[in-house]
């Protein structure tokens, strides 16, 4: 399967307008406010700023998330595990809740189309990543990721920690009434795609542990099977 081809004018970014009549009216909110704020003051006509370093700095710290989680578990065992994932749970939750806190969406969205918007928000504001997105039923929603910050440094299992993110994320989603959702991964660029495609469902009759993180779960204990090999 080919990897992405770029320059590529698919898809949109977070200022991009998606062709369902719904979002017209959306509006992507961005958490941290204080800090985005001080960012675009601080570069704001700069001739000397390249955008790219943010890549380099975002990329360091998804480096270092990784070492973390990785070294905790080799070192403390599933309470390192869990303790690395719990954080990182927070952190998305933190970053769900100041998206929606800042976003607007309009009132007479049925529940797979808000959701399919919000999760929007999540690829291109909080992944900063570019998305080619549809609405495939009343229960179902689609995307492809055509380049994502993390796809030139992580390996497909590597993705994992970004699991923990998103499990947060869809906590956050849930407490603040904007849905109960669950993903599954059916394609990913670090497995030479030529996009990760994933599919969002509603879980609002579902009972029990979220797919997502069931499988998240077993990624987990995957990590330790590795360990035993080396």
């Amino acid at each position: 399967m080919p990897k992405p081809q770029y320059p590529t004018q698919k898809g949109l970014w977070s200022k991009g307008k998606r062709k369902e009549e719904g979002y017209q009216n959306v509006q992507l909110g961005m958490p941290y406010s204080e800090a985005v704020k001080h960012f675009r003051q601080a570069s704001e006509g700069r001739d000397d700023f390249d955008p790219a370093v943010l890549l380099v700095w975002g990329t360091m710290q998804a480096t270092a998330v990784l070492n973390i989680l990785k070294a905790a578990e080799e070192t403390f065992g599933e309470a390192g595990q869990e303790v690395v994932r719990k954080a990182i749970n927070k952190a998305g939750y933190e970053a769900m809740a100041g998206f929606i806190e800042h976003s607007s969406f309009p009132e007479n969205l049925d529940e797979i189309e808000r959701a399919s918007y919000i999760v929007t928000g999540i690829n291109t504001v909080l992944y900063a990543s570019l998305e080619d997105p549809s609405i495939a039923s009343r229960d179902r929603c689609e995307f492809d990721i055509l380049w994502c910050p993390h796809q030139d440094r992580y390996t497909a299992f590597d993705c994992r920690v970004q699991r923990y993110f998103v499990e947060g994320m869809f906590q956050a989603m849930k407490d603040l009434g904007q849905g109960n959702l669950t993903a599954r991964v059916e394609k990913l660029i670090p497995h030479r795609a030529e996009c990760c495609h994933f599919v969002i469902e509603s879980l609002k009759d579902h009972e029990g542990k979220n797919p997502w993180r069931a499988y998240s779960d077993e990624l987990g204990k995957r990590a330790f099977k590795k360990l035993k090999e080396k």
